[in-house]
């Protein structure tokens, strides 16, 4: 979708953070009037879609399906972004200098290359473990989020599943003859 390609190239954790179901919620209700419109266009009476109902539940079903796919993509870059990052302070501290105040570089050889490899060793594993929380905040965010996906999908299928038993009842009450309704009608009397 156009919004999955509005994103910048970097993704900052505090962006993702604060990232929300709908990302552009002008966006998000023209959809509707699109497939609205597009509905009418079509006049098709073998449509699946039988009235505006169902069309937005429709709309909604298959803005929600992509999202998730979206969010999906979205971590999965967030995630491998991250992994680039933490490879590049890795080889930074394999390749750079030390600062004077990191370790004392006074004794033997072999004892400063120890020495030098331990705080090496030290800083990886300082942003190793910060790149793990970042992982879990980023799958938690997004997780989330295609968690609430799935609870308007779901919804949006019941809502559809009404306005198609609403156009049933409507259609059936327009088939009938002015005589099945006046027994219908009596019927009605009847059990009261």
């Amino acid at each position: 979708m156009e919004q999955f390609n509005n994103y910048p190239e970097n993704i900052s954790l505090e962006s993702v953070l604060a990232l929300g179901i709908i990302p552009d919620e002008r966006d998000y209700k023209e959809l509707f009037i699109d497939a609205r419109l597009k509905w009418i266009s079509e006049n098709d009476p073998h449509n699946p879609l039988k009235n505006f109902n169902m069309v937005d539940s429709q709309s909604e079903i298959d803005f929600f399906v992509s999202r998730q796919h979206e969010l999906e993509q979205e971590k999965e870059r967030h995630i491998h972004q991250g992994m680039l990052q933490l490879q590049q302070e890795i080889q930074e501290i394999q390749t750079a200098e030390l600062p004077d105040f990191a370790i004392s570089i006074i004794g033997p050889d072999y004892v400063v290359q120890d020495r030098i490899q331990k705080y090496q060793q030290q800083e990886i594993n300082k942003r190793e473990v910060i790149y793990q929380n970042e992982v879990k905040l980023i799958t938690g965010r997004y997780n989330s989020l295609k968690q609430q996906c799935e609870e308007r999908i779901n919804q949006a299928r019941a809502n559809y599943q009404a306005a198609f038993r609403i156009w049933q009842e409507e259609r059936s009450w327009q088939l009938e003859t002015g005589e099945q309704r006046g027994r219908r009608v009596e019927e009605q009397r009847g059990k009261r």
